[in-house]
């Protein structure tokens, strides 16, 4: 039964990746990278498309009358503590995607030099939206940890001669708030964008290996891994 789901969960991520990111997750095959007006009118739509295809597997991962004998039951923590708080849901796994959707929309925007700084607040929103007692901490904390790397790199890279980009709150509906970007040397932006995108390779690599224990977990972390896996779009110099 795991591998089941796995597989069917898999192939479902894939196809939000590539239909509405243009990209696979880290470690997939390789496909052409959609342009970015094109990638994000059909993000909503797909994302769709991929919750009813997940439906199954994410909240009701048994068949009726299993008794939980193809997979762990899903309020069992297999000895863990039981985490408190927000509970995994299919409402708040979309609203993290589309989330992490928009910041992508709204950094492609933006000169080449201000993208990672303003990848690194988008993600620390993400982060901060999120509670530390629930079942999305480990989410949370890989998410603060890949914005905080960012924001070494542009700290390493600053060009302190360039003007700081401001930007309105009506720049991203979905995060409402003035925000300043900083920005990079343009002669650096190769290097540090191959820096960023090891970041963000790694982050996506970490939700799914921090779920490998729980298969309901996993649905939802590997659908916040390919949102996160598809920023890298912004890191193409």
């Amino acid at each position: 039964m795991w591998k089941k789901t796995a597989d069917i969960t898999i192939r479902a991520m894939l196809l939000v990746s590539v239909t509405a990111f243009g990209v696979t997750p880290a470690g997939a095959s390789p496909f052409p990278v959609a342009a970015l007006p094109g990638a994000n009118d059909t993000a909503a739509e797909a994302l769709e498309q991929a919750q009813i295809i997940l439906a199954q597997t994410v909240d009701h991962p048994h068949q009726p009358g299993d008794n939980g004998k193809n997979g762990p039951d899903p309020g069992h923590n297999d000895g863990r503590t039981v985490e408190t708080g927000l509970p995994l849901s299919r409402a708040t796994t979309q609203k993290i995607v589309l989330d992490l959707a928009s910041i992508r929309k709204e950094c492609g925007g933006y000169d080449e030099v201000y993208r990672i700084d303003c990848l690194r607040q988008g993600i620390d929103m993400v982060a901060a939206s999120l509670p530390d007692k629930s079942e999305y901490r480990e989410a949370k904390r890989i998410l603060k940890k890949a914005s905080s790397r960012l924001g070494r790199i542009v700290s390493t890279y600053q060009d302190k001669s360039a003007p700081k980009l401001d930007v309105p709150a009506s720049a991203n509906p979905r995060f409402k708030k003035r925000r300043r970007y900083v920005a990079i040397k343009r002669e650096a932006v190769p290097e540090a964008m191959a820096k960023a995108q090891k970041v963000i390779d790694e982050a996506a690599t970490q939700l799914l290996r921090s779920s490998e224990n729980s298969e309901r977990r996993y649905a939802h972390y590997q659908q916040i891994s390919v949102a996160v896996d598809s920023t890298k779009v912004l890191l193409r110099s």
